[in-house]
């Protein structure tokens, strides 16, 4: 089984407005929460917070920045609310292409998954490709 190792390395409280996860331990929750589903999914995940003096935040997978691993990768967005529609598809209060990507606490679930998704599959590929 392909192992997905995530590292969320911390040296300061995240700042700025509006963030999504403002405090280091909002970010360890949410990554926690995160493991936790794939766990459940048969996806073997590991997670470590750690803290690093001088160190700028970031979540490290597999030995990648998340900016690393979403770089080129094309991300649909999800059809949104709109004005003729009878039943809301996807009721989202920031765009998932609005963020402050010099802070990771504040990158939207949908890019976070599709991060750890990526991950996971480049890490499945080298598996079978070892097994062959």
């Amino acid at each position: 089984m392909a192992l997905v190792d995530i590292v969320y390395i911390h040296s300061a409280e995240p700042s700025g407005k509006e963030i999504r996860r403002t405090s280091i331990k909002a970010m360890e929750e949410y990554m926690d929460h995160l493991v936790f589903e794939m766990k459940l999914a048969g996806v073997g995940t590991s997670f470590v917070s750690k803290h690093e003096d001088g160190a700028k935040n970031d979540v490290i997978v597999n030995g990648k920045t998340v900016a690393q691993i979403l770089d080129g990768l094309e991300i649909r967005k999800p059809e949104v609310d709109s004005e003729d529609r009878p039943v809301k598809v996807i009721s989202i209060e920031r765009a998932p292409d609005d963020w402050n990507t010099d802070i990771i606490e504040d990158i939207p679930d949908l890019l976070m998954k599709n991060a750890l998704s990526k991950a996971f599959a480049e890490a499945d590929s080298l598996r079978i490709k070892e097994m062959l």
